[in-house]
């Protein structure tokens, strides 16, 4: 809760900047929190927007990748994402064209740069299926959210599972 609560004092209103692939206020604080999201549906992205909008949570900066390949050129700061900043953390859908979420997962985990960055996996199927699947202490699954409440729900659920991780890491309380 402390994360936005915080978040809510800190800036007026989020607009879309007109940038591809960026969800940012304008006259923002400088630190704003960066969230990579990995996903190949734009109803999705909209829906997590949507979300920071009506929750107020304006000092977010959405960082976009439509699949895979995407992703990592971003993560990796490769062509055409050479100046693309580091995310504090990760939304990643389970099901891209290109790979699944656990591919994409590992990859992440062979970068020492990158395998801190917390990862939130969504799934259209139930967490609790995924018993025998392993995810590094950084990532957990989440059932894919649908509307804006949903999202709502899930950003504040991250908010209590990462909070205290965040914290140890060095990054700015927000």
């Amino acid at each position: 809760m402390v994360l936005i609560n915080l978040i809510l004092l800190s800036l007026l209103i989020v607009i879309n900047n007109g940038e591809l692939g960026s969800y940012v206020m304008q006259g923002a604080v400088k630190n704003t929190f960066k969230i990579l999201t990995i996903e190949d549906d734009p109803s999705q992205t909209e829906a997590l927007k949507e979300a920071l909008t009506v929750a107020q949570i304006i000092c977010v900066e959405i960082l976009e990748a439509e699949d895979g390949d995407q992703a990592m050129a971003f993560l990796h700061q490769e062509y055409p994402h050479m100046d693309a900043p580091q995310p504090d953390l990760i939304f990643l859908s389970n099901h891209l064209p290109d790979r699944t979420g656990h591919e994409i997962i590992k990859e992440i985990q062979q970068d020492r740069r990158l395998q801190t960055i917390p990862v939130a996996l969504f799934s259209e199927q139930d967490p609790s299926a995924s018993k025998n699947v392993t995810f590094p202490d950084n990532c957990h699954l989440f059932m894919r959210p649908k509307t804006c409440d949903e999202w709502i729900y899930v950003l504040r659920c991250i908010e209590d599972v990462w909070i205290t991780l965040l914290n140890m890491s060095g990054k700015p309380n927000l």
